[in-house]
């Protein structure tokens, strides 16, 4: 449900990438961890932003990394949505929230597809790897 199947491998160095996060600390950090390895990275402060940007790369979007909770909207939302309109647009969570919370708010979330906060670089660019290589 939360990551695309694609259509086959994305190339990291030309992957396009949309962090979607309220914390302007958190998006400044993964914008550029991501960026010093060659990815193209765009940023959402919410749910709705990150939409609007969705509909403006027009497809040119691989991958989402979004924070689950936010105000203004859950990013659990958001990958439903893009999973039934972007099938191909891999999507990967993160929260600091234990998985006891998570399903005390209703939230099933597999592991998976799921980064927790806070993470060394080296596990994002790993992470992101991963769910880029489907």
């Amino acid at each position: 449900m939360f990551c695309g199947t694609g259509d086959g491998e994305v190339d990291p160095v030309s992957a396009t990438i949309l962090v979607v996060d309220d914390d302007p600390v958190t998006l400044t950090l993964v914008e550029r961890t991501l960026g010093a390895k060659g990815y193209r990275v765009w940023t959402a402060a919410s749910a709705a932003d990150a939409r609007q940007v969705l509909t403006e790369l027009a497809g040119a979007v691989d991958l989402v990394l979004t924070d689950i909770a936010m105000p203004g909207g859950l990013g659990t939302d958001l990958a439903r949505q893009i999973g039934s309109t972007q099938r191909w647009v891999r999507v990967l969570l993160m929260t600091a929230h234990s998985s006891d919370a998570l399903q005390g708010q209703g939230l099933d979330v597999p592991e998976a597809n799921l980064l927790r906060k806070p993470f060394a670089p080296a596990e994002l660019l790993q992470r992101i790897a991963g769910a880029l290589a489907g």
